[in-house]
């Protein structure tokens, strides 16, 4: 087999693991502010009015946590390797990106840290991936990543 045709094409996808939908994470906060905002209506009720103050602010606070979770819950990596270019799709929140490397030039560089992600680098772009997976997962696309870019004559 010729070195420049890899066998087949290579691809992941890794996804952000949340299991909460967006009914659910409505429902937490519901949950959570109910019992804050009854508390905090009972001090009113006796004449301490921070506390209603300190009550919203704490729901606030939890609103914006929950909305961010809910923005990023859908974000992923995918990358597609195949004899011509690697094509590295993210998506963050509400921000998509896509990146098309060249095969020859495309080098994985070793992380410093086993919870810093994975860095493909390019001609001086790099794009970090695999920010979604634990040390070990991590390491496991490191190495097959480095085997199919060896392997494919890349």
């Amino acid at each position: 087999m010729p070195r420049d045709v890899p066998s087949e094409p290579r691809s992941w996808l890794l996804e952000r693991r949340c299991t909460l939908t967006q009914r659910q994470l409505a429902l937490v906060f519901v949950t959570l502010c109910v019992p804050s905002a009854l508390v905090a209506l009972a001090f009113l009720w006796q004449g301490y009015w921070y506390v209603l103050v300190y009550a919203t602010l704490e729901q606030a606070a939890l609103a914006a946590c929950l909305r961010y979770c809910a923005r990023h819950r859908d974000d992923y990596d995918r990358i597609d390797i195949s004899p011509g270019v690697i094509v590295v799709e993210q998506r963050r929140g509400r921000q998509r990106s896509k990146l098309r490397l060249h095969p020859r030039t495309t080098r994985l560089l070793p992380p410093r840290r086993d919870s810093d992600p994975i860095q493909l680098e390019d001609r001086g772009e790099q794009i970090e991936v695999g920010r979604f997976l634990d040390a070990a997962q991590r390491r496991r696309l490191a190495d097959e990543l480095a085997v199919c870019l060896r392997v494919q004559g890349y």
